[in-house]
């Protein structure tokens, strides 16, 4: 299992541990980070998203023309009553 790194720019007055490392032991660090280290939170939209995410990404696809492969033929399945 790979260790977990979170940064919290605001950190909560409680850290919950993710439950597939509960009840085991654990080294847990807390290491405050100076202003200068921290980064500031990025702006985000009403869905979550960072702000101009989609126009920096939209069309960065450099890699070979992506393909859709053959779907096959939908499942019959039995009509509702």
């Amino acid at each position: 299992m790979q260790p977990i790194r979170q940064i919290y720019y605001d950190a909560p007055s409680t850290i919950s541990i993710p439950e597939e490392l509960q009840h085991q032991a654990l080294e847990v660090i807390i290491w405050p980070l100076d202003k200068s280290e921290a980064k500031q939170e990025i702006e985000t939209d009403a869905n979550g998203w960072p702000i101009g995410f989609f126009e920096e990404t939209a069309g960065a696809w450099a890699g070979e023309p992506l393909i859709r492969e053959p779907q096959g033929e939908y499942e019959q399945r039995l009509e509702l009553e």
